[in-house]
């Protein structure tokens, strides 16, 4: 995606992808927090009255590893690597102040267990300041640098029916500064010349080569989901020939928002939908479920210690149980129980399952703060353990609101392939699901998730999870 490509006019252009620019974020931040911790450890030498020199140097060299790795962690869970972010200055500039006050909270925590190797306080308040202050004027640089027009992706999107519009909407909403539209190409006669979504159809397939190459596209995206004529199939391959990129639009999708839109995938499925991902071989599967029995056992000596208070808590709120019990689906479409700390009025559905709302006045006010915190969830240890579920994964739906929605959207029983998590990649983007619209995002989460699985995508979820917990931000 980064090969040199002349634009009209003769200028030079090098289109970035998602991964490339997240690896530019990253060797950035890198070299400047090498440098920052150079200049901590100097300055921490000259406080000191050590003597600098390369011996020094090579003797407190894991900080380079401690301070700067600890602040790419936090960073990545902050989201400072999401390239979609990245061009908000303001939001870079704050986020990256933000993590290196982290750096430093975690640091004064950790001052006080013995740790395998010491270092004095000032350095790390050296390090943490110059992170405040030299990161944010890198994030500025690369905002201001990586969205010109050079560095920009250039589409020239082929269809300009509903996927191809919807192409448009999403770059426009979530990636607007890596992209330029500039055009459709669709056979439409009563499009020819037309507007689509603010876009204009600049030719027809005949006209497709000539169009890439007058205005210079870098991209092409299919936005087709049903057969393609055997004469653009050769107008698209040509130009292929040439160097162009070709992207059918769910991969655009996914790329962009970090979702599979199921509802425009067409004969793009194979691409679009998990087949063959790595929880069906190799290490990943043990390791995994490795994880999930290690998570559940503490999950259940939390329980342990939260259960007698908030059993006392619950029963004082309202009437009923301590513990809910509902009929989910998981794996392979098995169902099984659920289990629950209770948070709503007994017979809080008396004319039938209906979605959870946002304020829902049938939870009390002490399951009101369980959500919040997620201890609602720790019973959910047990099923763990059973297997039943996982730790990350689709959250479980129940049966009933399973039948409705795999009536309404494409795919939905596809989420069924994994064991379904007490917190997972949808969860932490999109909460919890009050109608048909939002069972669709979450779902095109949940196969984003099936797809991308991996140990690391798992501790990520995690740790977001945690930050969420930690901020009473549950529903």
């Amino acid at each position: 995606m980064a090969d040199l490509e002349r634009r009209p006019g003769g200028r030079t252009s090098m289109p970035l992808g998602s991964a490339q620019r997240r690896a530019l974020l990253l060797g950035g931040d890198v070299l400047v927090l090498v440098a920052v911790c150079t200049l901590a450890l100097r300055l921490g030498a000259a406080r000191s009255d050590w003597e600098w020199d390369a011996e020094f140097v090579l003797e407190h060299a894991a900080w380079y590893g401690v301070l700067g790795g600890l602040w790419v962690a936090l960073a990545w869970i902050n989201g400072l690597y999401d390239p979609r972010r990245a061009p908000d200055r303001w939001a870079s500039a704050v986020l990256s102040v933000k993590v290196s006050a982290q750096v430093l909270l975690a640091w004064a925590v950790a001052y006080f267990v013995p740790p395998p190797w010491t270092i004095v306080r000032h350095v790390v308040v050296f390090f943490t300041l110059g992170a405040a202050l030299v990161m944010p004027l890198w994030r500025l640089t690369y905002a201001v640098l990586f969205s010109q027009p050079a560095f920009r992706r250039r589409l020239l999107i082929v269809g300009a029916g509903a996927a191809g519009r919807e192409a448009v909407d999403v770059v426009r909403a979530e990636a607007a500064h890596g992209f330029d539209v500039l055009g459709f190409v669709d056979d439409a006669p009563h499009l020819c010349g037309a507007e689509v979504a603010g876009v204009s159809v600049v030719a027809d397939r005949s006209g497709l080569a000539r169009a890439a190459r007058e205005l210079g596209a870098t991209e092409l995206v299919l936005a087709i989901t049903r057969g393609m004529h055997g004469d653009l199939l050769a107008a698209v391959l040509e130009l292929r020939e040439r160097g162009l990129a070709v992207t059918p639009m769910p991969v655009l999708f996914e790329e962009v928002t970090g979702r599979v839109p199921v509802e425009h995938v067409g004969d793009h499925w194979a691409v679009a939908l998990p087949l063959d991902g790595p929880e069906a071989r190799g290490f990943y599967r043990p390791a995994k479920r490795a994880l999930d029995v290690a998570l559940g056992a503490a999950g259940l000596a939390l329980l342990a210690l939260a259960f007698p208070p908030a059993a006392l808590l619950i029963r004082r709120s309202s009437p009923g149980p301590v513990l809910f019990r509902q009929r989910r689906v998981g794996r392979g479409g098995r169902e099984f129980v659920l289990l629950k700390l209770r948070t709503m009025v007994t017979d809080a559905e008396p004319a039938g399952p209906v979605w959870a709302a946002r304020d829902d006045p049938r939870v009390t006010p002490v399951g009101r703060w369980l959500r919040r915190a997620r201890l609602d969830e720790l019973p959910q240890a047990f099923n763990v353990l059973r297997g039943d579920m996982s730790v990350v994964g689709p959250r479980p739906e129940r049966p009933e609101f399973v039948e409705r929605l795999a009536a309404q959207i494409p795919f939905y029983r596809a989420r069924h392939a994994v064991r379904p998590g007490l917190t997972g990649w949808a969860t932490i983007h999109e909460g919890y699901a009050g109608s048909s619209r939002d069972a669709l995002r979450k779902l095109q989460r949940d196969l984003y998730y099936i797809k991308h699985q991996s140990l690391f995508l798992d501790a990520y979820i995690l740790v977001r999870t945690a930050g969420i917990v930690l901020r009473l931000q549950g529903r």
